[in-house]
């Protein structure tokens, strides 16, 4: 049952990733009907905006699990592209610090 709480983060994810693209389309999609334009180029900018709105939410939501191991010295338990991720970030702290 522990694993309850982060199901339902990713369920939230899941519906953010949606509502995110499909409500500026859909808003897009409303001002083309409305203006009779014979090519759709709100519905696509209103697309890309809900692309750049999702794209910014996921990171935010999911920058606490990526956070989580590396404060408590556990980054072994990250896998696949999360690790990945991880060691890209760490290495390039490192780097930073050596720097400095």
């Amino acid at each position: 049952m522990k694993t309850w709480p982060a199901a339902m983060q990713l369920l939230v994810v899941g519906f953010y990733v949606a509502l995110s693209l499909i409500v500026p389309a859909g808003i897009g999609f409303w001002f083309d009907q409305r203006a009779a334009h014979d090519f759709p180029w709100l519905t696509l900018v209103g697309l890309g905006v809900g692309t750049i709105i999702m794209v910014y939410g996921v990171y935010q939501m999911v920058l606490p699990f990526l956070k989580e191991p590396q404060q408590e010295g556990k980054e072994s338990q990250l896998h696949g592209p999360a690790r990945i991720l991880s060691n890209l970030t760490s290495s390039s702290r490192k780097k930073n610090k050596e720097q400095k």
